[in-house]
């Protein structure tokens, strides 16, 4: 099993459809070499990154570096 057909499962198994489970599966590698060479890490430290990513996305939860971003729960204008 090559690894786009392992990432392609995994993404079926949380919910994609095949042909969609695919397309994500190549972005997420082609991804993950990106990352491997912008920041010089182990492509699968890369992966690791992404996939829990997308774990944590379906699970509907907000990775921690992402928490807080561009949102502060308040209206920037409020009426006096």
């Amino acid at each position: 099993m090559t690894e786009v057909d392992q990432v392609t499962a995994l993404c079926e198994r949380l919910g994609a459809p095949r042909a969609q489970a695919k397309v994500m599966a190549l972005q997420l590698i082609k991804r993950a070499d990106q990352i491997a060479a912008e920041r010089s890490i182990p492509r699968a430290e890369a992966m690791r990154g992404l996939l829990e990513m997308v774990m944590k996305g379906r699970a509907g939860e907000v990775p921690a570096r992402f928490a807080g971003e561009g949102t502060t729960g308040e209206s920037s204008t409020r009426a006096s």
